[in-house]
């Protein structure tokens, strides 16, 4: 007995003074609630020891109530810790997201700040301090609890605390924490908007429209005369330059075979000289500065020209037409052999000047491409002359005739096909053989040369037939000229044709030759609409 109460005077010494609204008794017991199973457990252990244990669970006692009673100080004397919005300070994207658009359109971070505060998109992540979930069940710190029964049992018979509730908290949330303190954030910062407004701006991004054909030519020409310009003027640069050195070689010779002519004289008839010539060239010797500043400028403006070639030839509707015109091969080796010449040029830093190999190398690059864009201009008149003569385009002359507008769009598509193609005449539907006209088709031989004639009228050249049979006296192969048509039509032309080619080639059939000459007829107006929109 005289042990036990030393143990529960010193209990009493240990309640903290600065708790007021607790009273020493139920401090005391508050802090041997979690003690009692260890003291219990040391006396089911040890019956010899009794004092040595009792003198452990003093000792435990000590700690436990140390450790609540700095607890309580905190949670009563200082402000419960809370959630909220700290401003930042002013800062900026950086450089890698101030290049992507996505990012650019969210807004500021001050407001990607204030929008993840106030909402509490982001607590819990980055260790910072959870929500409390109130649909979810809570769960016990099993740490804090023994897993013996005896303890549980003696434990439910002591009275309980404020502290040792605090310390067995079944949220495992922090006890400084409180949920009441969640409205006290519901203010506004007056230069910020409600988290709830998305700042999101999606930015149209301005993308410019393709120059046409027609400005990249007048680029390209206006960048060739440039060019042609500078280099005349190196060119005459170069003569007069010449010329000059020729006169002084000239005056010395002249010099030396009279020996008489004085130092004032001389000096008179070099500064006459210089005023009889015209631009009042300087010697090559005496301004190399000014032979760099000129091999700059030519290598700008033939740099621009190169530029503005490649464009223009890159973009182009019609490249086979450029192919046709010179092959592709021999312009790259041309625009090769130009820079090339711009790189030796560079390379000396253009010490001397320019050679005369060198602009005649760069003139002749000029020409060539003068010439392709020259009879680029003649081959597009020539078509737009013969587009002009087309009379199928204008179907109210032809009302009432559809077979024979049928039938010039045929011959205009390939000219050479029309002195040996047959008028084409509709066919009688009683009739069991076929017109002459359908006879003609009946090789699919024309209809293949057909479809490769209209993919070269149209703007967009492909699609065409590549191996098709020109010897057709075998049956089959009139048969796969025929399904090369129709394939062809549906790939290219996007035109389904129903057609029983081998009742055509055998010419048995009565309803395949009108089924023939109904797939004739459509051919002929799908495409002939196609091309009359790329002339539109």
């Amino acid at each position: 007995m005289h042990d036990a109460r030393s143990v529960f005077k010193a209990d009493e010494q240990l309640v903290d003074p600065a708790s007021p609204t607790v009273s020493p008794t139920a401090m005391a017991m508050g802090t041997r609630c979690v003690s009692t199973a260890s003291s219990a457990s040391h006396g089911s252990r040890s019956d010899a020891a009794p004092r040595d244990s009792l003198g452990s669970d003093l000792s435990s006692r000590h700690s436990s109530a140390s450790y609540l009673s700095r607890q309580s100080d905190v949670s009563s004397g200082s402000q419960p810790r809370r959630r909220g919005y700290v401003r930042p300070q002013g800062t900026d994207f950086a450089a890698s997201a101030r290049s992507r658009e996505s990012v650019m359109s969210l807004g500021s971070i001050a407001h990607l700040q204030y929008y993840f505060a106030r909402t509490g998109l982001l607590d819990g992540k980055g260790a910072q301090l959870a929500r409390r979930k109130h649909g979810h069940r809570a769960t016990l710190d099993m740490a804090l609890l023994d897993a013996t029964a005896h303890d549980t049992r003696t434990a439910a018979h002591l009275p309980s605390s404020p502290a040792g509730n605090a310390s067995a908290c079944p949220d495992g949330l922090d006890p400084a924490y409180d949920d009441s303190n969640e409205e006290s954030f519901a203010e506004s910062d007056p230069g910020m908007l409600p988290p709830t407004v998305s700042t999101y701006n999606h930015r149209e991004p301005h993308v410019p429209k393709p120059p046409t054909i027609a400005q990249l030519k007048t680029d390209l020409q206006r960048a060739l005369d440039d060019a042609a310009r500078a280099l005349r003027e190196v060119q005459q640069q170069n003569q007069q330059n010449q010329h000059h050195h020729y006169q002084q070689q000239h005056q010395q010779q002249q010099q030396q075979q009279q020996g008489q002519q004085d130092h004032h004289q001389q000096q008179q008839q070099h500064h006459q000289h210089h005023h009889q010539s015209p631009n009042h060239p300087v010697p090559p010797d005496k301004s190399p500065g000014w032979h760099e500043v000129q091999g700059m400028h030519i290598l700008d403006v033939v740099t621009l020209a190169i530029r503005a070639a490649k464009m223009y030839y890159t973009a182009h509707e019609l490249p086979d037409r450029l192919d046709a015109i010179k092959p592709e091969k021999q312009v790259r080796a041309d625009l090769l052999a130009v820079m090339e010449t711009l790189k030796q040029m560079a390379t000396r830093s253009f010490k001397g000047g320019m050679r005369d190999d060198e602009v005649a190398s760069i003139s002749a690059w000029i020409a060539s491409i003068s010439h392709i864009m020259s009879r680029d201009e003649q081959i597009d008149a020539a078509e737009r002359a013969e587009q002009a003569s087309w009379t199928w385009l204008r179907p109210d002359a032809w009302a009432g005739r559809p077979l024979e507008r049928e039938r010039a769009f045929i011959v205009s598509m390939d000219p050479q096909a029309a002195a040996s193609l047959p008028a084409w005449l509709p066919l009688d539907p009683a009739a069991t053989q076929p017109t002459a006209f359908l006879r003609c088709m009946q090789t699919g031989l024309r209809l293949v040369q057909l479809h490769n004639a209209a993919v070269r009228k149209s703007r967009r050249r492909f699609g065409a037939i590549p191996v098709f049979h020109v010897d057709t006296q075998k049956p089959y192969r009139c048969a796969d000229n025929l399904r090369y048509w129709v394939k062809a039509a549906e790939l290219r032309f996007e035109v389904l044709l129903h057609l029983d080619v081998l009742a055509v080639v055998h010419g048995t059939d009565a309803q395949a030759w009108r089924d023939f000459e109904h797939a004739i007829v459509k051919w002929c107006r799908h495409v002939g609409d196609e091309i009359a929109r790329d002339l539109g």
